[in-house]
C-alpha cells in the first residue's frame, strides 16, 4: 500500500530531525542497505569463476575449443570483477570490510617493504 503525501512528509521530517540529533547513527542505518552490495557482488564474482572454471574443464572430454575460450573469458571477467569489489570494502563503514581492507593493505605493504628490503 503506498504511502499518501502526508505520510511522506511525515516520514522526511523525522529523517531529517533524526539526521540533525545524530548524525553517525543516521549514517549507519542509511548504509545498512547498502552493505550486503559488495559481499553480494564478491559472491557472483565467486559463483562466475567456478561456472568459468566448469566450463573451461569441459573442454577437456568434449575438445570444443570455443567453449574452453568462453570458460576462460568469464573465469577472467569475474576475477576482475571480483578484485574491483573487495576494493570497496571497507569504503561503506562495514566494520567485517573494513578489518578485511586492512588485513589487505597490512600484507600488500608488509610484502613490499620486504622485497624494498632485499633489492
Amino acid at each position: 500500500m503506498p504511502l499518501s503525501d502526508r505520510e511522506r512528509q511525515i516520514l522526511s521530517d523525522i529523517e531529517s530531525r533524526l539526521r540533525e540529533e545524530d548524525p553517525k547513527f543516521a549514517k549507519t542505518v542509511s548504509t545498512t542497505a547498502e552493505r550486503g552490495g559488495s559481499r553480494g557482488k564478491v559472491k557472483l564474482a565467486i559463483a562466475g569463476f567456478v561456472l568459468g572454471f566448469i566450463l573451461l574443464l569441459a573442454v577437456v572430454p568434449a575438445q570444443i575449443i570455443w567453449l574452453g575460450v568462453a570458460g576462460f573469458a568469464v573465469m577472467l571477467t569475474s576475477l576482475i570483477y571480483g578484485g574491483a569489489q573487495l576494493r570497496k570494502f571497507g569504503d561503506d563503514g562495514d566494520p567485517i570490510g573494513g578489518q578485511l581492507r586492512g588485513g589487505f593493505d597490512r600484507f600488500l605493504n608488509r610484502h613490499d617493504a620486504g622485497s624494498d628490503q632485499e633489492g
